[in-house]
């Protein structure tokens, strides 16, 4: 995993946590989930790191289903109780290794993009991470 989609996953949990001003009762749980969705989509969109026009769509859409995917369950009952914005547990589930075998499982085109922005960063941990990630992907 290269730092950008660890910002990527946190731009997610800033979404939440900005979410979390609105009353519980202003939203439902499946509204808030979806706004982090579509944020987490939008931010893809807009830092175009994982192709042009239509790939670029699909790439960013299915990583934000990846990221959704990836929230704890915790996170996701906090969401739904309305209290994500003091949650205090562990918001996304597995490790950074799980997290890059998901991604790079269910959007392997993602993998490609991940791989030539390590290329640029090659001691990074994170990219020894997406190496192995990627052979665990396979």
């Amino acid at each position: 995993m290269t730092v950008r989609f660890a910002m990527f996953l946190t731009a997610i949990l800033l979404v939440a946590n900005f979410l979390g001003a609105a009353p519980a009762s202003a939203q439902s749980a499946a509204a808030i989930v979806q706004q982090i969705h579509d944020s987490a989509y939008g931010k893809c969109m807009a830092a175009g790191q994982f192709g042009a026009g239509s790939e670029l769509q699909g790439n960013c859409s299915c990583s934000a289903d990846v990221a959704m995917n990836l929230l704890s369950d915790e996170f996701k009952q906090a969401i739904a109780d309305g209290t994500h914005a003091d949650f205090k547990g562990q918001k996304l589930k597995g490790s950074e290794m799980d997290r890059d075998v998901a991604l790079l499982q269910t959007c392997p085109k993602v993998g490609a993009y991940l791989q030539q922005q390590c290329a640029a960063t090659p001691g990074s941990p994170h990219c020894q991470i997406l190496e192995e990630a990627l052979q665990k992907a396979q």
